[in-house]
């Protein structure tokens, strides 16, 4: 090789290596628009913090799951003005689906806590926004606990529920016709989901397919609002610390791994 085209070669891959460091790991210098546009309206000033959603978004982006998600709420920076924006669309609005909250949660750098039933978040995004066939839901949970209680859905008293627990010994997931019983996980903590899709709806915990239905999902809705911490009309939320949420689209055994996989990453670049 000519001494001119070794140069060359090695100053192509410094620039590459440069220009995906930048990309990653310095979000002051070169963040993703959509990122940029997040972290404004939610005040984040942190590097860390900045850098970790600049690279969720980059990742979501790069494995094509970006658009299969029509809210995701990070749960970053520790104060109710910080958690309740939607990264999709981080306008102040219902109609971009902004969190609002009630009662008094306990907001800190690892997440929002809904410690009692008075305790909620209101995303504004009602199950009939969704497609009956085409659609998931998910909460990471950072909580140890074996609490009977809803962390996210509609409804528990009005037929079709969409109603969603990580962990009930008594009652059900009900989700689009989905049913399931005495969900009782050895652990609460992590990412949990349900995925709607045209033959089956499932339940994933930490990106494993653990509970399916085995038949195509049913085309009712409550047209009640999507809640965080409880749902409308329960006996009792899951008084589970929420460190992500996202509504979205069906998702594949595959993208729903994948998509744990980045939650992760995620999660584990701001220690919680």
């Amino acid at each position: 090789m000519k001494p001119v085209t070794h140069l060359l070669i090695i100053a192509f891959v410094c620039v590459m290596v440069s220009a995906c460091q930048k990309r990653f790991l310095n979000p002051d210098g070169n963040l993703d628009g959509d990122a940029q546009n997040f972290i404004n309206a939610a005040g984040i000033t942190d590097v860390v913090q900045k850098t970790a959603i600049n690279t969720f978004i980059i990742q979501l982006k790069d494995s094509l799951l970006w658009d299969k998600f029509r809210a995701i709420y990070p749960m970053i920076g520790g104060t109710q003005q910080s958690v309740k924006w939607n990264l999709k669309d981080p306008r102040d609005l219902d109609a971009a689906f902004r969190l609002t909250l009630y009662g008094t949660p306990t907001y800190s750098s690892t997440g929002v806590l809904f410690p009692t039933n008075a305790d909620y978040a209101d995303t504004h995004f009602y199950d009939s926004l969704l497609t009956y066939n085409d659609n998931s839901i998910s909460y990471y949970s950072l909580t140890q606990n074996t609490v009977d209680g809803y962390d996210m859905g509609c409804i528990d008293y009005a037929y079709p529920f969409n109603e969603f627990t990580i962990y009930f010994s008594r009652d059900i997931t009900e989700w689009f016709g989905y049913k399931s019983f005495a969900l009782t996980p050895s652990s609460t903590r992590g990412l949990f989901m349900l995925s709607s899709t045209t033959n089956d709806v499932k339940r994933y915990e930490n990106g494993v397919n653990t509970n399916s239905n085995g038949s195509a999902p049913s085309a009712t809705f409550t047209n009640e609002p999507i809640l965080l911490g409880i749902v409308a009309e329960a006996v009792s939320g899951g008084h589970r610390e929420c460190a992500l949420a996202t509504i979205g689209s069906g998702l594949t055994d595959s993208q729903a791994r994948a998509f744990y996989i980045m939650a992760q990453a995620y999660e584990s670049s701001l220690g919680r």
